[in-house]
């Protein structure tokens, strides 16, 4: 037998003999799914929204699900999952914290520096473990700044209110009273901050 076809035949031997050691993965998002038709149509303030976990990226999720002109959908978090979901098999759970700082309906504020939300007062929502960051991710909603939500690494948070711990003051410029503006430019959409964990 030639060199070449005793490799590939010691290949197949060693692919038929292993198949349950290769996993696949992919890629789970819980989304909050914004129903921006019928808050247009209806000129409601606040629009309904829902959460839903999936494997489908937000922006495919949209396009599936009626286009960018009927609903939105926002990241709350984003995890790995092995195995496969061919068959409708379910979406793996969001992975728990480890030993979490902040637990939801904490209240924190954002120390970011050089960062538009840094000072930012918001309550927490969620937190999970991120695996290739070794570390948890906080998914953080800001009432007072037309419900904006962004993840943040446990780092970037101190609690406030009652319980904490007096974290100091704001950094100039930060907004302290409800519904005062930031210094610097102004978020327009619901959506995750710039540079957050993925």
């Amino acid at each position: 037998m030639r060199p070449v076809a005793r490799t590939v035949a010691l290949l197949a031997l060693l692919a038929a003999l292993a198949p349950g050691a290769a996993r696949a993965e992919y890629r789970a998002y819980e989304l909050e799914v914004v129903d921006t038709l019928d808050c247009k149509l209806n000129k409601r303030e606040k629009c309904r929204s829902t959460r839903t976990v999936t494997a489908m990226s937000p922006d495919l999720y949209v396009q599936a699900n009626g286009g960018e002109d009927r609903i939105s959908a926002v990241v709350l978090a984003t995890w790995m999952c092995y195995g496969d979901t061919s068959g409708q098999a379910a979406v793996c759970p969001r992975p728990n914290a480890r030993q979490p700082k902040f637990n939801a309906g904490d209240d924190v504020r954002v120390l970011l520096k050089k960062h538009i939300t840094e000072g930012w007062r918001g309550k927490v929502e969620l937190a999970y473990f991120a695996e290739r960051l070794k570390g948890n991710v906080v998914g953080v909603r800001f009432a007072e700044r037309k419900n904006v939500y962004a993840r943040y690494y446990e780092r970037d948070l101190v609690k406030t209110g009652a319980g904490a711990a007096d974290p100091g003051p704001a950094p100039a410029g930060a907004a302290t009273a409800p519904g005062s503006a930031p210094a610097g430019p102004a978020v327009a959409a619901p959506g995750p901050a710039t540079g957050a964990p993925q």
